[in-house]
Order: structure tokens, then C-alpha cells, then sequence
């Protein structure tokens, strides 16, 4: 499904678009090179690679899956398009070890629970947060941004005159909060991270659920910013 000139929705279960278990996955046109933003919980690696394919791209230049942080239903796909692919997996250093040994953070006996398994894969490249990716001809421009997780990223590219962010399940549109007591949750992390995105001044924005914003990013951010520090918000922070 083309969005803009040169983004894509290539899988989401709430979209009907690929298995059960998958976040939103995106992916980016680079001109010769193509990059996706997560990669599902795995079971709908086929699908997605089918929905690229029908688009008239070539899976075979996929060049990277950026994963914008460690929950199951966002790298359950890792392997399997690591190996039908080549592309390398690129994750940032707080979520590398969770990323390759299932760790705690990565929910995955959550996943068990909802019928999803897969095995680990290696990060091919590791991110800090604060560098520019080149990926064909598109810059990704990593920020860090945790508090839904410790090492979740946001991405933001220039596409067609406009600036477009992927920020994972940090945000969403009309300021859905996601899932919020997990392992790693920190909140005055995550109000820090919102005021990032929102100093970014995106014009679109596609999360990792629900749905993609095509105009108004920054309005949608505020609500977002304004649901977190609202007085009522009393979020455990541990769970067990």
C-alpha cells in the first residue's frame, strides 16, 4: 500500500495486511535500495515479502530492517527476512543483548502465549542515537528514544518536501497510549521522548499500531505530550 512517494505499508495485522502478531511494517523506497521499520512477529514474513513484491520491488534489495525496539511483535521477523533477504538488522546498544538472547524486555513469553516463536538473530549494526543512516539515497536520522522500552528509536526522513517520523510505539495517532507497565517502562523517560519527536516538527508520522498520519504529525503529538503529564496518569512501572 503506497502512503507517499516513497513509503509503503507492506504488513500490519490491523490492517489485515499480514499475520497475526504483526505490528506496522513500513517500508522505505531508497532508490535502488529499500529499508523496512520493524519486521512483525514472524509469521507473516511470506506475506510481507509477497506485499513488496507485488508492489514491483525486488525483496532482494532490501539492504536493512531498522527495528524501532525489542517487543516480540516488532522482530519476530528478523530471521526470517535475514535470510530471505541478506539484510542486516540494525538495533540500538540498550536492546542489543535483549534482541539476541530474548531477554526479558522482549516480551516473548508473551508471544508464546499468543502462538508466536521464533529464534534470535545477530544486530548487524548497532545505534546510539544521534547519527544520520545512509540507506540509498534517503538519510534515516536515528533518535533515541526510550521509555517504552530502554532502547527504542524514531526515525525521520525527508520524503516529498516533508518530514516523517517512525517512532515505534513511543506515540501514536490521536494519542493512543500502548502498553505501559512492561519491563523497562520509565516514565519521565518517555515525556522526555515525546518532547523530542515534538522539537523534530514532523508533518506525518507512522507508528507501529494503529494509525498513519499523513498531516497534522505535531497536533497528534501534542495530545500524546498532553495525555502523559495529565494528573491523572498513575502507571505502575514494574511488573511480578
Amino acid at each position: 500500500m503506497k502512503l507517499t512517494e516513497n513509503i509503503y505499508l507492506v504488513g500490519g495485522y490491523g490492517y489485515g495486511y499480514s499475520a497475526v502478531g504483526d505490528c506496522n511494517i513500513y517500508m522505505i523506497d531508497c532508490g535502488g535500495s529499500l529499508a523496512i521499520v520493524d519486521t512483525g512477529g514472524g509469521k507473516g514474513v511470506p506475506q510481507i515479502i509477497g506485499n513488496i513484491e507485488r508492489m514491483g520491488f525486488d525483496a532482494d534489495d532490501l539492504e536493512v530492517a531498522f527495528i524501532s525496539h525489542c517487543h516480540f511483535d516488532h522482530i519476530g521477523g528478523n530471521k526470517g527476512f535475514k535470510e530471505a533477504t541478506g539484510c542486516r538488522i540494525a538495533a540500538h546498544e540498550a536492546e542489543k543483548e535483549e534482541l539476541e538472547g530474548l531477554g526479558e524486555m522482549t516480551l516473548y513469553s508473551m508471544g508464546l502465549e499468543r502462538g508466536l516463536s521464533f529464534e534470535p538473530v545477530k544486530v548487524d549494526t548497532v545505534l546510539r542515537g544521534g547519527e544520520s543512516v545512509k540507506v540509498g539515497s534517503v538519510a534515516f536520522q536515528v533518535v533515541h528514544t526510550p521509555g517504552h522500552s530502554p532502547g527504542g528509536i524514531s526515525l525521520l526522513i525527508e520524503d516529498g518536501g516533508s518530514r516523517c517520523l517512525f517512532p515505534g510505539d513511543t506515540a501514536s495517532a490521536l494519542g493512543r497510549l500502548g502498553f505501559i507497565n512492561g519491563p523497562g517502562f520509565v516514565l519521565p523517560e518517555w515525556k522526555s521522548s515525546i518532547k523530542k519527536m515534538m522539537a523534530l516538527e514532523p508533518d506525518m508520522m507512522f507508528p507501529g499500531h494503529g494509525t498513519f498520519l499523513l498531516s497534522g504529525a505535531m497536533e497528534h503529538l501534542a495530545v500524546y505530550d498532553e495525555k502523559l503529564n495529565s494528573p491523572w496518569v498513575n502507571i505502575v512501572t514494574s511488573v511480578g
